[in-house]
């Protein structure tokens, strides 16, 4: 019997084979005899096996357990304190071409090169259904990558995100604690602007040489994020100065409190940011915000050859405080996708000085962005942005002192058709043409001369050929 018992209860965890050689037997109540077919009142016993078929099926059976053994042999066996390991990436890898105006600062030089614009390698350590911590890793290297600065050099590796996330430690709301999501690019990111491998949003874009760069995607702090089926938000308190700045916290007790607030008209607010944006409508509308306190973007003190005097000149007179608030709106539905978004981002330092770049400074700017999906897997996409700068301290135009007309203003249309290949796996070709103002070049270039007047054109035109990858 213990064979037996052995041999079927492999056969059903391994294998799956049925027992061909069966018969079903019958008895006689009355007189105890046992017979193989069905007649008047004999009752049937069941399917009996006969030892041979036993035997045959033990041995099959055991001889697959035994390949099974031999096959895990091959693996590494992973140790973890954690319930589940998941792993995943992002890759966006490009072919690009420049062609910069005659009085940009790279003196209208053209440049043509492969990219790395993102390489995203993430591990998430699940300790229930729920309940993880993520880390990412992130490197790029991309042709206008110009710091030669220890740690921020072509494809150096940084932290992008590392952080705790507990779900539902206040009713429909989550933390997460740690280098976390600040609360707006990321939304944008998955909710109406999908190609960030060809463009960041445009709170985060440089696209000039003054440039919006209201905000990055993530930062030390800590972040609320809460989800309904008509309402969702993210309230944050951050450092400010973002994962990839060297600035430190050091002689600085200001922090950034951030914000989105969003409306989902078509009740799917749960499923935000895991859209299936070839299936789903949804409408969102958004209002958001931050308030930064003493924030810095100098890297001086950190510099080899800084003299503790001159670092906390340079960082105080670098320190300003930054109040923004911008809405959006995004509508999506299997055949187009329309989203557009207006901000106001102030500036003011408290160790101003309207002879240098370290001046009060306002930034207006709109971005109007679609798609349109004429058949399976194909979309054609465009977008439009245009920011206008303006310095409320300064009343004469100079090369080194912007007025407050159009030094900075710049606009920017992006433009291209994406073929998505298969589920990990898409094509895009772009173009991105942009105009820009620009009062404040520099009068030589790697001893190239420029023509430097205020209001000079910075423009610029750029093909891409790119390659998304996700698994």
């Amino acid at each position: 019997m213990k064979k037996v018992t052995l041999s079927a209860l492999a056969a059903v965890m391994l294998s799956g084979v049925a027992y061909a050689d069966t018969m079903s037997l019958y008895s006689d109540p009355k007189t105890g005899q046992v017979f193989t077919t069905a007649g008047e009142g004999r009752v049937a016993m069941g399917d009996f096996i006969d030892a041979k078929s036993i035997d045959v099926n033990q041995r099959e059976s055991e001889s697959a357990f035994s390949e099974y053994k031999d096959a895990q042999k091959k693996y590494v066996n992973v140790k973890s304190k954690a319930k589940t390991l998941e792993f995943s990436g992002t890759h966006y890898f490009g072919l690009t071409s420049n062609n910069y105006g005659a009085t940009n600062a790279q003196g209208g030089d053209n440049s043509v090169g492969f990219e790395m614009r993102r390489n995203y390698v993430q591990a998430k350590a699940f300790f229930n259904d729920k309940d993880y911590f993520r880390v990412t890793l992130d490197s790029t290297k991309e042709l206008e990558s110009t710091s030669t600065a220890v740690g921020d050099g072509p494809a150096s590796v940084i932290v992008k995100y590392a952080y705790l996330y507990l779900d539902k430690i206040l009713p429909y709301t989550g933390v997460e604690i740690g280098i976390a999501h600040r609360p707006w690019i990321d939304y944008e990111e998955h909710n109406s602007w999908y190609y960030r491998s060809i463009n960041k949003v445009i709170l985060e874009d440089k696209f000039g040489t003054t440039g919006v760069d209201t905000m990055n995607s993530a930062d030390l702090g800590i972040n609320f994020q809460t989800k309904t089926p008509y309402f969702s938000s993210e309230l944050g308190i951050f450092n400010g100065e973002g994962y990839h700045s060297k600035s430190n916290q050091k002689n600085n007790d200001g922090l950034s409190a951030e914000w989105r607030l969003t409306g989902h008209v078509m009740g799917n607010g749960e499923k935000v940011g895991k859209y299936d944006i070839e299936k789903e409508t949804y409408l969102n509308l958004s209002f958001a915000g931050l308030s930064s306190q003493n924030h810095t973007m100098s890297d001086t003190s950190l510099a080899a050859n800084a003299t503790p005097a001159a670092a906390q000149t340079v960082d105080a007179a670098s320190r300003f405080n930054r109040n923004a608030m911008w809405v959006h709106a995004v509508y999506n539905q299997p055949e187009f996708l329309i989203a557009a978004q207006y901000d106001i981002s102030k500036d003011q330092y408290a160790g101003r000085d309207t002879t240098t770049l370290n001046k009060n400074r306002e930034i207006k700017s709109w971005s109007v962005n679609g798609e349109y999906r004429p058949i399976q897997d194909w979309t054609v996409l465009a977008r439009f942005d245009s920011a206008k700068v303006n310095y409320p301290d300064n009343t004469v135009a100079t090369a080194t002192n912007p007025n407050n007309l159009n030094v900075g203003d710049t606009t920017q249309w992006i433009y291209g058709v994406a073929y998505k290949y298969n589920k990990n796996v898409k094509f895009i070709a772009s173009g991105k043409t942009v105009n820009a103002e620009d009062g404040t070049l520099a009068t030589t270039y790697n001893g190239v001369a420029n023509d430097t007047t205020t209001g000079t054109q910075a423009d610029k035109q750029s093909w891409m050929l790119t390659t998304e990858v996700e698994w």
